[in-house]
């Protein structure tokens, strides 16, 4: 299995060339709305998603916390990113035979804050960023479960005061980055539990 691939230029190529297939179209559209739209965190953009994820398809959308160092250099949310984290979060799907045509990764605070070095974002950048995880969601008609991965984003969406439908699912699961794996090792088992989940709750 494969990893890390968006290291690979030619990948990257590849995958920009796609940013407007019908599938992710709208969401691209959305990326690049919130990139002009002014905000209180300029200078900071947002990437794109994944093509390679199912889009406006998605029965599945995975919260991240907010954008790694690594995007800057892809501009993509992707499982394929060149870091361990996404190395991480491709296994986690691998093992839980969770299609990347069922899924899309997201962060609940969009905007790169971590282009030099990982920047949490703060509470008050979690409640202003809200709004935009209601716009997208909009944008999901298919969507079944909302996987918060990490305290950041379990708490972005509690302090946002987000909702959704009573037949949509949300559930919680550890972040699968490096420092957090490393420290609790019973955190892969946890996340791969919730993957698992997930899967069966959109069969």
């Amino acid at each position: 299995m494969q990893t890390r691939t968006l290291g690979d230029e030619s990948v990257k190529t590849a995958r920009i060339a796609r940013i407007h297939e019908p599938h992710i179209a709208p969401l691209t559209a959305f990326a690049e709305r919130i990139r002009r739209t002014p905000h209180p965190f300029e200078p900071y953009w947002a990437p794109y998603f994944d093509p390679k994820s199912g889009g406006t398809d998605a029965q599945v959308l995975f919260l991240l916390e907010s954008p790694g160092p690594k995007v800057s250099e892809t501009g993509f949310v992707s499982a394929d990113n060149p870091d361990q984290t996404a190395e991480n979060m491709s296994c986690l799907l691998k093992l839980a035979s969770l299609s990347r045509k069922k899924i899309l990764l997201w962060n609940i605070f969009p905007w790169q804050l971590s282009a030099q070095s990982v920047v949490a974002p703060s509470e008050k950048d979690l409640m202003e960023a809200a709004s935009t995880t209601r716009e997208l969601l909009k944008l999901l008609p298919e969507l079944k479960v909302i996987v918060l991965v990490g305290k950041k984003a379990r708490e972005g969406w509690e302090h946002g005061g987000l909702k959704v439908d009573p037949g949509i699912e949300i559930l919680h699961c550890p972040h699968p980055s490096p420092q957090h794996f490393n420290r609790k090792p019973e955190a892969a088992a946890q996340a791969l539990s919730v993957l698992v989940q997930a899967r069966r709750l959109c069969s």
